[in-house]
């Protein structure tokens, strides 16, 4: 736990990084460290930093830990609760086998919790917080103490809010991977292997009693239940890839009307070659009209 956070959360940026560097004024390296503390103790980037260009580029923009602001405001402005349809009658269809088999989506590991369940439809990937043994001691951390503390209360302690993360360790080994359904676990297999070591080899434990209190075992998905609706949008209307998007692209509005137009141009040639040849037997039937043969000259 980084000390100097966890005893003022509620000291903007700007305000711990002269507390701390009394002698300079505060650079950027110096905030960068303040980002890179933030992100060991609490595994959330906090810096704009060297930002991927595919993120940019498709519009996924990390808000920074600004200067003006406190590191409770950040973490509920990073992580916050809209309104959204309750995922109770669809979680069953969340699992990732069927999420693979359907919408063919592959799902990629990240050690930042600001991306578990960002879906790139381009790429058709799901990341995945795979640290579960963090979020478990999370829970652990919180698990004794009152259930009404304040995100400044809870940065004090070291603890992300509850609710966080029960939603990430609930939505990876009570949704997308259930340890009940072999088709789901089977593709845990692979990545938590000895030879990959993608994913963490606790994501394949499940510990309930030990981290949870008796009101925590079913929650409502406040923080991620957009993202999870997003995927489910994504199993029943899938994104067009590789030939499918080839055709779909070739089917739109634009491509429509050129065909119409192709259709009546053809339509336009058929009808002044069919009008071509009835003038031309027209021209016949006159010219044997005008100029009958006779049967009797020619013997």
């Amino acid at each position: 736990m980084d000390p100097n956070i966890a005893k003022a959360p509620d000291l903007t940026k700007a305000e711990l990084l002269g507390k701390l560097f009394t002698e300079r004024p505060a650079c950027g390296d110096r905030g960068r460290s303040l980002d890179l503390a933030a992100r060991v103790t609490w595994m959330i980037n906090c810096s704009s930093y060297r930002q991927s260009s595919n993120l940019l580029e498709h519009g996924s923009y990390y808000t920074p830990w600004n200067k003006d602001v406190t590191f409770s405001q950040f973490l509920r402005d990073v992580f916050p609760q809209p309104d959204h349809p309750n995922i109770e009658d669809i979680k069953e269809n969340l699992r990732a086998a069927k999420l693979k088999k359907y919408a063919r989506l592959t799902f990629r590991p990240t050690d930042d919790l600001r991306n578990h369940l960002r879906l790139d439809r381009k790429a058709a990937v799901v990341e995945i917080f795979h640290h579960t043994a963090f979020l478990k001691e999370q829970l652990r951390l919180t698990k004794d103490q009152p259930q009404n503390l304040s995100t400044p209360e809870l940065i004090k302690i070291g603890a992300l809010p509850p609710t966080l993360a029960l939603e990430a360790l609930n939505s990876i080994q009570k949704i997308l991977f259930p340890l009940t359904d072999p088709k789901s676990k089977e593709l845990l297999l692979s990545p938590t292997s000895t030879s990959t070591c993608n994913f963490d080899t606790d994501i394949l434990l499940h510990d309930s009693i030990s981290i949870r209190n008796p009101n925590e075992q079913d929650v409502r998905y406040h923080h991620f239940g957009t993202r999870l609706g997003d995927l489910y949008q994504e199993l029943v209307n899938p994104t067009p890839r590789g030939f499918q998007k080839w055709f779909e692209r070739k089917s739109s509005a634009r491509f429509v009307m050129m065909a119409a137009v192709a259709g009546v141009i053809f339509a336009i040639f058929l009808g002044l070659l069919t009008l071509g040849l009835g003038g031309f037997q027209a021209y016949v039937e006159y010219v044997a009209w005008k100029h009958p043969v006779n049967p009797a000259s020619t013997a």
